[in-house]
């Protein structure tokens, strides 16, 4: 066998006793409820999600470490309005906060970023100070509990000075240098810490993996037994399917339904108009958009007879597919990508499944996306490998079956290569179970 591009290894982690998951190009897992499928697709999501996404993740924890500072700044100019009733100077004040706040989420960081909050605080400085002139007898009265606020954010009691109205700016601006230094820290070491962390907010409930790591065509390049995360190259975006339902659905708790949202209506080239039209002529019998304008997020399905729909009017197979559709269609999929799909045969008529099995067949073929799929269906997981075996990519096949412990609870997940007779040794037992039953 070939070097694999990655190996996924944990050990000891809820129901998984132990997984070595190789993932080449089409991995299969199959297995009882209940075995640990779902654990493994959420390891390997917010694993790349983190490490594809880490500036980001870093600037976004920066972003609360702020919070106190730009609440203070928020209050400090409505005292500066009231006091000298100078509204362009706030005005200008609240622009500026707005868009370096914006900034820290969309732009990377950079020393200009840390000059531009530096002088962003002494502008509001000068102009609390100036403000004293004109509303001394208001701020006074309201000068402790701006020192109250201050030492709230500094940890550290400002004495009380009513000769004096002056507020430790440079402090606070020492304060968010602080911040700044240790974000750009993590940006250049990448602790592995970040990933622990999404791992705990995941995983809320008992222990984390006792042993969890990536390799790279054989080489570490994750670990939670190291102290930094590399930077990955065979995969740098993953997304994680477990129900067509999920279109539309806006704010959910569920983190990965809100990223694939996000994803479906951005604006992009199409990385592969063939499989496309393919889903157009050959499933679906019709064409899927995002409406158009600046702030839309209405999907719509266009029947080949020329009725339109609203997309979540539509059968939830339409959506299986449509969803595969716009990713397609904005360029969300490419040779780097991971599609993790849970069933994938979920909500889909036996014909479709195997339509659904033939796209992700052409999906690894023409454009090299990698697939984890979880699957309880056997014409799922025969289709995926007589068609790979016919589009001679066969050798990208990776099945597995996870096997229960005697007297346990936990599972162990075997490599089975290009064999599938063991998956349907255990599907048997539903056959087994309609002898019992219904003779």
């Amino acid at each position: 066998m070939s070097t694999p591009q990655i190996r996924l290894k944990t050990e000891s982690f809820r129901a998984i006793e132990k997984a070595d998951i190789i993932i080449n190009g089409i991995t299969v897992v199959a297995g009882e409820n209940g075995c640990g499928k779902s654990t493994l697709s959420k390891l390997l999501y917010f694993l790349y999600k983190t490490v594809s996404n880490y500036d980001l993740l870093v600037t976004a924890g920066l972003k609360t470490k702020l919070r106190d500072i730009i609440q203070f700044l928020d209050i400090v100019e409505h005292e500066i309005m009231v006091s000298s009733k100078d509204k362009f100077k706030v005005d200008f004040l609240r622009k500026e906060r707005r868009e370096l706040i914006q900034d820290i989420l969309t732009q990377p960081l950079t020393d200009e970023t840390v000059d531009r909050w530096l002088a962003l605080i002494q502008m509001t400085s000068e102009a609390y100070n100036a403000s004293q002139q004109s509303g001394i007898k208001r701020l006074s009265l309201r000068s402790n509990r701006l020192r109250f606020i201050v030492g709230e954010i500094l940890s550290d009691k400002i004495e009380e000075n009513k000769e004096s109205l002056d507020l430790p700016f440079e402090k606070i601006s020492l304060k968010l240098e602080g911040h700044f230094k240790e974000a750009f820290g993590k940006i250049k070491s990448r602790p592995t810490s970040l990933f622990v962390e999404a791992l705990r907010s995941v995983f809320s409930e008992g222990e984390l993996p006792k042993k969890f790591e990536v390799l790279e065509f054989d080489d570490p390049i994750i670990s939670t037994d190291r102290n930094n995360l590399a930077i990955p190259y065979s995969i740098q975006n993953t997304i994680y399917i477990d129900t067509p339902m999920m279109i539309g659905v806006s704010d959910s708790e569920n983190e990965h339904w809100n990223d694939l949202n996000e994803l479906l209506v951005r604006r992009g080239k199409s990385t592969s108009p063939l499989i496309s039209n393919l889903i157009s002529h050959e499933i679906i019998n019709g064409n899927v958009s995002v409406d158009d304008g600046p702030s839309s997020t209405d999907f719509s399905y266009k029947r080949s007879d020329g009725s339109v729909f609203n997309l979540l009017d539509c059968a939830t197979g339409i959506k299986s597919f449509a969803i595969i559709q716009l990713l397609l269609k904005n360029g969300s999929l490419t040779d780097k990508t991971l599609l993790i799909i849970d069933e994938p045969e979920s909500h889909l008529h036996p014909q479709w499944i195997i339509e659904y099995a033939r796209l992700i067949v052409l999906l690894n073929k023409e454009i090299g996306i990698k697939f984890f799929i979880a699957s309880h269906n056997p014409d799922m997981v025969s289709a995926i490998k007589y068609i790979s075996e016919k589009e001679n990519v066969a050798q990208n096949l990776n099945f597995y079956l996870a096997f229960r412990s005697e007297g346990k609870f936990h599972y162990d997940y075997a490599h089975l290569g290009n064999e599938i007779d063991p998956i349907f040794d255990s599907f048997n037992i539903a056959i087994e179970r309609i002898n019992q039953y219904g003779v």
